[in-house]
């Protein structure tokens, strides 16, 4: 059974695990080495501990005492209206993709965001993280379907 649960401190380091080995894993194919070592340095145990207290919301699923993902969400720097958030830091442990888990989350962190006013939540997604975003309602924004210098697609949903 998989329960959602709101981050705390004493979950860094499975974080930390989870993220690294998904970037190192799955995303390097997308991004190569250079990149993901850059973007690693980020998600140390420790950075986790200084940086994910000043997103809005962060959770976590567990599922038997373990860590298995977490999905973060913040404003979208530079809105000022207020309304538009951006999805952060979506990680499912490998062993655990295709479970459902992701899609826990983000129906989590999508409650947050329109609870507290969202009227749009952008998402930079890897190539193969974007399908999954598709998945639950996401498009591309603007109608864009190019790669960014980052090479990552940007999709958003729309919320009333």
């Amino acid at each position: 059974m998989i329960e959602i649960k709101e981050y705390e401190e004493k979950y860094a380091e499975e974080i930390s695990t989870i993220v690294l080995s998904n970037m190192y894993e799955i995303n390097i194919k997308d991004h190569g080495k250079e990149v993901i070592d850059k973007l690693a340095k980020l998600f140390t145990t420790e950075e986790i501990i200084k940086s994910f207290p000043k997103r809005k919301k962060t959770y976590i699923a567990v599922e038997d005492g373990q860590v298995v993902g977490t999905a973060s969400i913040d404003r979208y720097k530079g809105d000022s209206t207020g309304n538009k958030y951006i999805l952060l830091t979506v990680f499912v442990k490998i062993g655990n993709h295709n479970k459902g888990i992701g899609k826990k989350l983000i129906k989590e962190i999508e409650k947050y965001a329109v609870d507290n006013g969202a009227k749009e939540i952008l998402v930079f997604s890897s190539i193969y993280g974007c399908e999954f975003y598709k998945k639950l309602g996401f498009d591309y924004y603007n109608n864009d379907k190019s790669l960014n210098e980052d090479k990552e697609y940007t999709l958003v949903k729309y919320y009333n």
